[in-house]
C-alpha cells in the first residue's frame, strides 16, 4: 500500500511541477523561451510517474531501492559530491572544463570506464555540450581563464 502512495505523490508532485512550468513563457521551436525545458522536464516526470501508477494498479512489480547494491550509498555520495564540485567549480575554470570534470568522474565511478574512455567521452560531451548550449542555443556560459 505505501508503494501505491508513493507512486501517486510522484504523479502530483510531477503534476505540481508541470503546472507551475506552465506560467513561464515557452517560446518557439526556433527560439526556446524560459519555459520550454521545464515544460519538457515535467512531462516526463508526469509519464514516468503514471506508467509507476499503472504499473502499481496492473499488480506488475516495480523496481525495489533495496536491489539497488552495497555500493549504493557511495554512488550517490559520489554523484552528490561531483555535482557540488561542478557548481563551485563552475565560475572559476569555466563550463566547457568543469563538464569535462564531470562526466569523467561520474564515468569512472559510476559506469566502471576506465581513465581513457572517461576522458576522451567527457572531452565530447563537454564539447558537444558548450556547443548545443552556448552556441546554437545563445546561452551564456562561464568560460573561466581559457
Amino acid at each position: 500500500m505505501r508503494g501505491h502512495a508513493w507512486t501517486l505523490g510522484l504523479l502530483g508532485a510531477g503534476g505540481a511541477y508541470l503546472a507551475l512550468a506552465l506560467a513561464l513563457p515557452l517560446g518557439t521551436m526556433t527560439r526556446p523561451g524560459p519555459g520550454f525545458f521545464p515544460v519538457a522536464v515535467g512531462v516526463f516526470l508526469c509519464l514516468a510517474a503514471g506508467s509507476l501508477v499503472a504499473a502499481r494498479l496492473r499488480g506488475s512489480a516495480v523496481a525495489s531501492t533495496r536491489s539497488v547494491g552495497a555500493d549504493a550509498g557511495g554512488r550517490v555520495g559520489t554523484a552528490v559530491a561531483a555535482l557540488v564540485g561542478f557548481t563551485l567549480l563552475l565560475p572559476w575554470i569555466g563550463f566547457p572544463a568543469c563538464a569535462l570534470l564531470f562526466v569523467a568522474v561520474l564515468l569512472r565511478r559510476l559506469g566502471g570506464a576506465g581513465w581513457p574512455g572517461a576522458i576522451v567521452t567527457a572531452t565530447l560531451s563537454a564539447l558537444v555540450s558548450y556547443y548545443v548550449f552556448g552556441v546554437v542555443l545563445g546561452v551564456p556560459l562561464p568560460t573561466g581563464p581559457f
